[in-house]
């Protein structure tokens, strides 16, 4: 072969040799799956049932009957009878202020209504035997003129101002917060003491007005006082129909049982427990969100499913799914943060 032809024969040899394209082995999707470890997840199951909304709220325990006992004339006390958390009833005598001067003007006037009831009755024989129409005139007259009526006005008085210098009892109750001494000069309307029952405790709570469409008398609450390991239950029986215009709160009352040991001015915690419609609920936990929108993770024949859902109201431990579940499906609590669509799973039950 000539040597110009054995040259165009190799060089198109070459060209044929850097046209063809060598075929890449690509990995099978599946099997890039099978080779990744299954990741370990806790499943429970869908379930629709009642949901019960929570509403948290500051608490304050108050008594239902509680009073301030205060002086009615000014004075000087000179006894005080009872003693912080003593029981006492209705009508006691609490404390007493010196009371000479009045019991002295209590005499007077006794004497002096005495006086004048004689005096009257001495005008009224004159009108013996007369038709009881015009005796009663006269009555009501010599009543004035004899001066038995400011007699009778002024022993009311005497009385009463004798009456003033004993302190009492105004409900049943526990004695609270005494404010003096034998020996002090009190005033008008100072405060003694405070008396409350311990029969008709509150939880006083104070409850977000978004929260206060949610409430009615009669549903159930538990109460837990400050520092306290015992839950108390209740129930709502009034809701204060006004926003505080500070704090944006509604107050709410909650009646306890008796003799629970809770004494006034507590702190405590309240969680008012709301009853609502039937809905799918899961645990919080299984809602993550994923490019702003709730997603729920389902485990189906070893593999994690995404799933879009319309979530409701939420109580800390579950969340209502309104939309996007259906009952019975197989949700992902544990280890979600991180899954992809289809991401191989090993499920372990709740």
């Amino acid at each position: 072969m000539k040597p110009g032809i054995h040259f165009a024969a190799t060089f198109l040899l070459i060209l044929c040799g850097c046209g063809k394209k060598e075929k890449l082995n690509e990995p099978d999707p599946q099997n890039l799956r099978k080779e990744i470890p299954p990741t370990e997840v806790m499943t429970v199951a869908a379930a629709r049932k009642p949901f019960e909304y929570l509403i948290q709220a500051a608490a304050k325990i108050e008594s239902a009957s509680e009073v301030q006992i205060k002086f009615k004339r000014q004075g000087t006390v000179k006894e005080v009878r009872v003693r912080n958390g003593q029981i006492v009833k209705k009508g006691d005598i609490l404390a007493v202020l010196d009371y000479e001067r009045q019991e002295l003007q209590l005499q007077k006037a006794r004497l002096a209504y005495e006086e004048k009831l004689l005096v009257f009755r001495d005008q009224m024989l004159s009108y013996q035997g007369s038709d009881s129409v015009r005796q009663k005139r006269a009555e009501a007259a010599i009543r004035i003129s004899s001066g038995l009526a400011s007699a009778e006005t002024a022993l009311r008085e005497a009385e009463l101002e004798y009456q003033f210098t004993f302190v009492r009892a105004e409900i049943s109750g526990v004695v609270s917060d005494i404010q003096v001494k034998p020996g002090n000069p009190v005033s008008d309307g100072q405060v003694f003491c405070r008396l409350h029952n311990p029969n008709e405790m509150l939880a006083i709570a104070e409850v977000l007005e978004s929260d206060a469409s949610y409430l009615r008398s009669g549903i159930s609450a538990v109460v837990r006082p400050a520092g306290g390991d015992k839950d108390i239950t209740g129930l709502v029986t009034e809701l204060n129909p006004r926003v505080d215009e500070k704090t944006g709160m509604v107050k709410v009352s909650i009646r306890l049982p008796n003799n629970t040991g809770l004494l006034p001015g507590m702190r405590a915690q309240a969680i008012i427990k709301i009853p609502g419609n039937r809905h799918i609920v899961v645990p919080k936990e299984a809602v993550v969100m994923r490019s702003g929108r709730p997603v729920v993770f389902t485990a189906e024949e070893g593999l994690a499913k995404w799933n879009y859902v319309v979530t409701g109201r939420e109580n800390g431990r579950e969340i209502e799914i309104l939309e996007g579940l259906k009952e019975g499906q197989r949700v992902i609590i544990s280890n979600n943060l991180q899954l992809a669509h289809d991401a191989p799973v090993v499920e372990k039950n709740y």
